[in-house]
């Protein structure tokens, strides 16, 4: 049997090192730094120990695959060094090959809405009464999911870019992809490297998979035609336009797939659900689509729709303080995230953006915040980028040092009615871990403010 190195002991090398031990392998387990001591409680559970060494090279020359960490990037000199010589994949091709051959792998991915997509997705599942699980880069490893004892009928699998470019057999029964933008430019290099780690799995997919796109997605339409596949393809769009298959009408939802043998026309409506941002809605046409397809019947969406919880730190309304809205989607880390979030309230908008720039196209949502942002406060290390690019659109434009000076000056801004959004289009990793801990920094401004304003 193979020796097996991961490498990395963050929540994918964690889950991929469970899943190793479950399947019986000798398995080395390297990082440059230890894990987190929740990590390092369930590996010990499980009887693994590990190397702390920032030289992986000859520990993990001893081994016949090597599992990466979405982390290290591809012209890590050392991953260089040992591709030369070794097998190295992704935890998600790690986790294909030792898939159930009874179970069915919805892969999710795309620029924006993954996570909700993905959340929605085995939500509606779970709703119908079929067991499901979100899993992968939604914050659940898809090895640690693999390595339960509970058998699973779907895995709803959000698979990231650093994550899809090393994998090399899966192909999955269902595949959404929600759109793509210019993103993690910075990490991949170049615009085509980052189309070719999210698209290049197209090509190898079967007339058996379904593949669900997003219409309205200028640069996914333009990169398609060099992407050859033979899955089954749907679409989905804001409109009604030939060739569409899940729309919007006003308050409902629109989905009919005349190339299936069901032909039923499903009209779902949007009202008394969470559902009501329009990024939510674009999710709910690809959850309609899957639903179909995998037999589930229109009252089984529309329950799911009325149950599905909204997922923190995306468009999530934290507060209302004298009139004005604030509202947290320190998800939001892409253009295009940006332009639905702001397309999403009919109010006046104090946007604060910024962070690490992924190399991103500002120009692309030049229209929406000309026609939607009053004034624009720059957070993070580099807001040169944004600056640039507004500073002849936005009326008043300001930077902050902090979260909570960022909040302070979009009060002293704001008139009762506009909306206060932070939305960064930018990683977190300057001031932050995470984008959890960015919104996090959010809230607690927030409250911070509305102490103030009550005392």
């Amino acid at each position: 049997m193979s020796r097996i190195g991961i490498w990395g002991l963050g929540e994918s090398g964690v889950g991929a090192a469970l899943l190793a031990k479950k399947h019986g392998y000798e398995t080395i387990l390297l990082a440059d730094k230890p894990p987190a001591p929740s990590y390092a409680e369930k590996l010990t559970a499980a009887g693994l120990s590990w190397h702390i060494s920032s030289e992986p090279l000859s520990l993990l020359r001893e081994v016949d695959i090597v599992i990466r960490s979405p982390g290290i990037r591809p012209d890590n000199p050392h991953l260089q060094a040992l591709k030369a010589t070794t097998s190295v994949i992704s935890d998600l091709e790690w986790g294909w090959r030792h898939f159930p051959s009874t179970a069915q792998l919805w892969l999710i991915t795309g620029s924006a809405g993954k996570s909700s997509t993905t959340a929605l997705l085995a939500h509606t599942l779970r709703t119908s009464g079929r067991r499901a699980i979100a899993c992968g880069n939604i914050g659940y490893s898809f090895c640690a999911a693999l390595a339960e004892d509970l058998p699973y009928d779907y895995y709803v699998v959000e698979a990231s870019s650093f994550q899809l470019w090393d994998t090399f057999s899966l192909i999955p029964n269902l595949m959404v992809v929600t759109g793509l933008v210019p993103n993690h430019i910075d990490w991949h290099g170049s615009l085509e490297a980052y189309v070719e780690a999210k698209l290049h799995i197209l090509r190898r997919l079967s007339p058996e998979t379904h593949l669900i796109l997003d219409a309205d997605s200028s640069l996914l339409k333009e990169k398609l035609e060099t992407f050859s596949t033979k899955a089954r393809i749907w679409r989905y769009a804001q409109k009604a336009e030939p060739g569409i298959h899940a729309w919007m009408d006003g308050n409902q939802l629109i989905c009919d797939m005349k190339k299936s043998d069901d032909t039923e026309r499903w009209e779902v409506s949007y009202e008394g659900t969470p559902i009501q941002e329009l990024p939510q809605r674009k999710n709910a046409l690809a959850a309609a689509i899957s639903a179909r397809l995998a037999g589930l019947r229109r009252a089984d969406l529309r329950r799911s729709f009325e149950t599905i919880e909204k997922m923190p730190h995306r468009l999530e309304q934290v507060a209302l303080i004298n009139g004005v809205l604030y509202v947290n989607d320190s998800k939001a880390t892409t253009t295009d995230a940006v332009w639905y979030a702001l397309q999403s309230f009919e109010r006046p908008v104090i946007w604060i953006a910024g962070g690490v720039d992924k190399g991103n196209d500002w120009g692309e949502i030049l229209d929406v915040v000309r026609a939607r942002v009053k004034a624009l406060i720059l957070i993070g290390i580099d807001p040169e980028p944004i600056y640039r690019a507004f500073h002849d659109t936005v009326p008043v434009i300001e930077r902050a040092g902090s979260m909570q000076e960022a909040v302070n000056k979009a009060q002293s801004l704001a008139q009762p009615d506009d909306v206060v959004i932070l939305s960064p289009g930018c990683a977190s990793f300057d001031w932050y871990r995470s984008y959890e801990e960015r919104g996090n920094a959010f809230r607690e401004a927030v409250a911070a403010l509305q102490r103030t304003e009550d005392a």
